[in-house]
Parts: structure tokens; sequence; C-alpha cells
């Protein structure tokens, strides 16, 4: 949560069930005016940078809520996503700088780690309000495995080995 006496000099502490106490500069904060799938009153976020590719995006109202998110970037062109152009809350308009963040679901297993592309988030740089959006499209899973071309790979080589 914002410590809300803490807020000095365009920063604010935020506290975390899993980091402890860090200090965030207010304009990090992203906000989610309709919240999150499952989450509607997780409104407000802040990025925190992890092991590339991936960041914590990290709950300012529930100090026990992050998610593992990646770039939707990283997914190449086939991925194609628009943002919700027009969208009240958040004011996107073609030509808007965004973001894209993929929520990954990490498993013990980290071969098995995926990432949900069916419902991306969507920021707009320009004033750091975002909205998630769910696509019908056959193309796109909420258990995209993270490491399938790594093991395609591998098994080419296995089949090249065995020639």
């Amino acid at each position: 949560m914002v410590d809300e006496k803490a807020q000095k000099g365009g920063m604010f502490t935020l506290k975390s069930s899993r980091f402890g106490e860090l200090e965030v500069p207010t304009e990090s904060i992203i906000e989610f005016p309709q919240g999150l799938i499952g989450f509607p009153n997780a409104n407000r976020f802040v990025l925190l940078e992890h092991k590339p590719p991936f960041s914590w995006l990290h709950s300012i109202d529930d100090p026990s809520l992050a998610f593992v998110v990646v770039d939707g970037f990283e997914f190449g062109p086939s991925y194609e996503v628009k943002p919700p152009y027009n969208n009240r809350e958040c004011d996107f308009r073609q030509g808007d700088e965004f973001a894209i963040l993929v929520i990954v679901t990490v498993r013990p297993d980290p071969k098995a780690t995926t990432a949900n592309l069916k419902a991306p988030l969507f920021v707009n740089l320009k004033n750091r309000r975002g909205a998630q959006v769910i696509f019908d499209d056959a193309r796109y899973s909420t258990r995209f495995p993270l490491w399938a071309e790594n093991e395609a790979g591998s098994a080419e080589d296995s089949e090249k080995k065995k020639s």
C-alpha cells in the first residue's frame, strides 16, 4: 500500500509483502481504472525491474498482489494486438505510444512457464493509464509456452544428430 504520509519529493513508499518497503517515484504509477480480470479493485500498479525479460507489475492497492510480466512486443510482429482505441478511461488515440504487458504464470518447472497472450495489458504512455483487453482470436492462448522455441530447436538438433 502507499503510505500517504511517506510521499515526499515525488516519491512514495510501496509496502510490499514480497519485497518489503520500496521507494518508488510517483510518476511511475500506472492506473487501470477498470482493474484487471479477477482483481477489479486493484487499480494502481508500478512496474518493477526484475531479471530480463521479466518484470513485476506490483499493486499499490494490495501489498500482496504482484504479477510477473514480459514486454508484449517481444513476441514479434505475428502478435498483432491493438490497444483499445477510444477507450474513455485510458484515452487511447491513434498514434499514441503504448506498452503491451503480458502476464506470465511461472510454474515449478521453469520450462512449463506460460504467457497469457489472449488478455494483454495496454498502457498509454502519455497518461500512464491502462486496460486489459481480451482478444477472441484462436491464435492466442492463455497458456502460451515461453520456452517452446528453445525446445523445438532442441528437438530439431536431436533429429540432426540422429541423421
